[in-house]
């Protein structure tokens, strides 16, 4: 089902600098129109009011302005988990950045409080935006690497400057969704590891396999002076690729690499798949199924790291 392509009226729900990025992100296109936000504490009334916004400081006559379409909650920590469901018990449709929870059971309750509810329950993925990755993804689904059999990733963060979600780093959660779309298929076993770091800072590492038997490594290094990445690797049955080179054999066994495009890097895109799932009902679905999938992996992560052990994941 496709819904209505009119534009949609967003509220936004935090006015911290996560909040006033989406803000002014939003304030540039014409298919998500910010009219609202609340400044839930944060003392920044007006700079709401300069994108035309009208601001709230009470989240239930927020929840009560029947302008907004939808409502982006951008409040992290504590409170994120129960705004959402406010909003949802509100019976308003909410927007959640990724990842929507690092516990799988919390993620499949805020699903089944969405099917209660009058709204839905979408979900943002800023870090598909990557042009590394969509180069990898774009690989992958036209077949010249053939079935991807291995997987790796590697990046080298800036020390002292990653922020976390549920204790692990943001870039390593990026890239375990990155994985979950370029396998397109759920985990089975995790085990995960600590590397070496400098000073307080440590790695994290963790091999993945996937329910079809591909196996994917992913290390997060925040150890380097400056930011660096190596980017995905993927080796497939008939090709592989590497820092935007396709890698193909000979029958002579000879390999030789072909240069692909780099894909542009909009910031748009975000909210282009957000339409999307507003407006097609299958790819709402596949999000969501993702999102779950994501809360499970990161919750095995956590695990086999306290345990030490491999840990599997049912599903």
């Amino acid at each position: 089902m496709v819904t209505s392509a009119q534009p949609l009226s967003v509220g936004l729900l935090g006015l911290d600098r996560h909040g006033l990025f989406h803000l002014e992100q939003l304030s540039l296109r014409g298919d998500l129109v910010p009219v609202a936000v609340v400044a839930d504490g944060h003392g920044r009334a007006d700079l709401g009011e300069g994108f035309g916004c009208r601001v709230f400081e009470d989240r239930v006559e927020f929840l009560s302005d029947e302008r907004i379409d939808l409502v982006l909650v951008t409040v992290t920590g504590n409170q994120r988990m129960a705004a959402i469901r406010q909003v949802l018990l509100a019976g308003r449709s909410v927007a959640v950045l990724s990842p929507l929870s690092e516990d799988p059971a919390e993620a499949e309750a805020l699903l089944v409080a969405a099917e209660e509810s009058a709204g839905r329950l979408l979900v943002l993925s800023p870090g598909l935006g990557d042009d590394d990755f969509q180069a990898a993804h774009d690989q992958v689904q036209s077949g010249r690497l053939g079935c991807p059999m291995t997987l790796k990733h590697v990046t080298w963060g800036f020390a002292g400057a990653e922020t976390t979600f549920g204790g692990l780093p943001e870039p390593f959660l990026v890239v375990l969704e990155q994985l979950l779309v370029l396998s397109e298929i759920g985990p089975s076993a995790v085990l995960a590891r600590t590397l070496g770091g400098a000073g307080t800072s440590v790695g994290l590492g963790a091999t993945v396999t996937m329910t079809s038997g591909v196996t994917a490594d992913v290390e997060y290094h925040p150890s380097s002076p400056v930011p660096l990445r190596t980017g995905w690797v993927v080796a497939g049955s008939t090709g592989g690729y590497c820092g935007f080179e396709v890698y193909t054999a000979t029958d002579d066994d000879e390999v030789y690499s072909t240069p692909v495009p780099v894909p542009p890097v909009d910031p748009g895109q975000t909210y282009d798949d957000l339409i999307a799932q507003w407006r097609d009902d299958a790819h709402h679905a596949t999000v969501l199924q993702r999102a779950v999938r994501l809360a499970g992996l990161v919750h095995a992560v956590r695990r086999s790291l306290d345990l030490d052990a491999v840990v599997t994941l049912s599903g």
